[in-house]
């Protein structure tokens, strides 16, 4: 498989997918906000900022990938839409690693909390 080799994509816009293109990068730009001062709140910790600082990072690719799609709608490039579909790609990347990372943490605070529970009881008599 050659890698270097390149394809080109071609399609028509209309104004129905242009409307689409402007509403999808308000939202990704307003969700990356919201995810990068979530990421910002869970960097507060110093255990969270495990999974503050990839969510950081996801909301500045998506705010990005936003920033390309609006151009894409507005200037028509073939460019902005390559930008932008690169910097969804590095979004969902690091998206994935916040989640396995929460989940991750999760299933170890589970058990510090069992195995602190299970101890008091133990040692209360509780068997």
């Amino acid at each position: 498989m050659d890698i270097n080799k390149t394809n080109t994509i071609s399609f028509q816009t209309n104004e129905l997918l242009i409307k689409h293109m402007r509403f999808i990068a308000t939202m990704q730009q307003v969700f990356g906000v919201i995810f990068i001062i979530i990421g910002a709140f869970s960097c507060l910790g110093i255990i969270t900022a495990i999974i503050g600082i990839p969510q950081i990072i996801a909301g500045v690719k998506l705010f990005k990938s936003g920033g390309a799609f609006s151009l894409a709608a507005t200037l028509k490039k073939e460019n902005d839409i390559i930008d932008a579909i690169e910097n969804l790609y590095s979004y969902w990347k690091y998206f994935l690693i916040t989640f396995i990372a929460s989940i991750l943490f999760f299933i170890v605070y589970m058990i510090i909390v069992i195995t602190i529970i299970a101890s008091y009881s133990y040692s209360n008599g509780y068997y």
